[in-house]
Parts: structure tokens; sequence; C-alpha cells
């Protein structure tokens, strides 16, 4: 649709209007053919370019509209910045050009009423204030993309904060966690060495009696001491787990405060 309204534009050139190469224009409203004017902005897309216009008119000027044949409409408002009358103000923002020669065009219909389109034969007067309106809104944008800009970079940080907050709190809770097992794993050393002088006890006294109470009192505590050492080498392999993951958390925490300070460096230098 807007290629189409892309198409539909015929610009006049009258002379050098501005330094910004702002051009009085013939558009198509639907079917009807108005009169308004048209200049290009570079390094925007066309929605950005129409969401700052609109936020210029709306939260500038107090104007209320809607969309209405590709068009943003605004009727029947006092907009000072053309003049003291009552407007119906239609605007449009589309691609033109291509590959790296890309650039949004902006249309602009100022309308007394009933679609009498203003133009400099008219109108010099309230020409030269749309004229200036649309020299400035280069800047417009810029200010609404560094606005938009500022606000995504604090949502970021917002997000990369919680991260941050949620791995130190894993990492607390990992570090409890290895801290915990490596006390259980020494526990468990030490009943296997418990276990073990055990053994070599009951054998000394087997090797003297040849009891066969005390050789099964041996194979019970060898299958003890296999049980125990079946879990510390379980614990082994948990807690080398465990500290893979803490040193993968630490590096993931490193760059997520590399990331944060370059977030903050940029939002600093924007505000």
């Amino acid at each position: 649709m807007k290629k189409l309204f892309a198409f539909l534009t015929f610009v006049f050139v009258f002379g050098s209007l501005s330094a910004q190469n702002v051009n009085e224009t013939i558009t198509l409203f639907g079917k009807d053919q108005l009169s308004g004017f048209t200049t290009n902005i570079s390094e925007a897309t066309p929605e950005i370019v129409e969401q700052a216009l609109a936020n210029k008119l709306e939260k500038d000027f107090l104007l209320k509209g809607s969309k209405k044949k590709g068009y943003y409409v605004y009727m029947n408002q006092p907009c000072p910045a053309f003049g003291e009358a009552r407007y119906d103000l239609y605007f449009t923002a589309t691609e033109v050009g291509k590959k790296k020669n890309k650039f949004t065009q902006v249309t602009l219909v100022v309308s007394t009423g009933n679609q009498n389109c203003i133009t400099f034969s008219n109108d010099p007067r309230t020409s030269r204030n749309i004229v200036s309106f649309l020299e400035s809104l280069s800047k417009d944008v810029e200010a609404y993309k560094r606005t938009l800009r500022i606000n995504e970079l604090k949502e970021a940080l917002q997000s990369l904060e919680k991260d941050q907050a949620t791995l130190e709190k894993d990492q607390q809770k990992l570090k409890e966690k290895i801290n915990k097992t490596d006390d259980e794993m020494q526990a468990n050393v030490a009943q296997v060495e418990a276990k073990a002088a055990e053994i070599a006890k009951l054998q000394d006294n087997y090797t003297e009696t040849h009891n066969p109470t005390i050789k099964e009192q041996i194979s019970k505590a060898a299958k003890e001491k296999q049980t125990l050492q079946k879990s510390q080498s379980g614990m082994q392999k948990s807690l080398l787990k465990m500290n893979e993951n803490l040193h993968k958390n630490d590096k993931k925490k490193d760059e997520l405060i590399k990331l944060i300070e370059e977030k903050k460096s940029e939002l600093q230098k924007l505000q």
C-alpha cells in the first residue's frame, strides 16, 4: 500500500523552498488529489518517521487523529506551528530509492477544511510555516530515535541486571552446595578409612582364630566399604561438575557485567 502511495505522489519543485529541500507536491488521498509539501528523511524507517511526527503533533500540539487511507489524519484542529486557523492535516511516510540510496519521503497536507489545501500560491505565509515545520523534522526524528534507544537501553539494563542478580543467587547456592558436598566427601573419606581399619583388625583376628563369624564380618565390612567408596566416587563427579558450572557461571557473570557497563555508558552519552 505504501509503495502505491509513493508511486502516486508527484513532486513539483517551485524553486528552492528551503535548504532541506522541502517541495510542493500533489498526492492522492484515496481518489482525491491534494496539494501538499514533501521532504526526505535519511537514516530512519517510514514507521519511525511517522511515529516521530505523530508524537510531535499529539504531544506538543495535543492533536487527536486516526489513520485513514494510509495517512495519519487530524481534522479541524488548531496547530500554532502553521497559523491561527483550525486545520485538517494529512501526512504519510513512504520508503523511496533502492539499496544504499533508500530514504523516507514525508508528505504533509495542510487544509483549511473541505480539502482547501494550502500552497505558496494561495497562502505564502502559512506555507513558509509548513516548510519551517518540515525543515525541523529531521531533528524531531533524531530526538525520537534517541528516546526510543534510551527506553530500549533502560529495558535492556533492567533485564541484564535481573539476570545478573539471578546468576549471583544461583552462584551462591552452588557454592553452598559445593561446600556441603565437600564436607560430606571428607566425612565419607573418614568413614572409608575407619572401615578399612576395621577390616584390617578383623582380618588379624581371623588369622589368629579362623572364626567363621569373623569371616562373615569381614565380608560385610568389605561390602560397606565398597558402598562408601562408590558414594565417594559419585560425590567426586558431582563436585567436578558443580565446579565446572561455577566456572561457566563466573564467565557468564563477567560477560553480563561487561555488557551492563557498555549499555550504561551508551545510556549516559544519550541522556
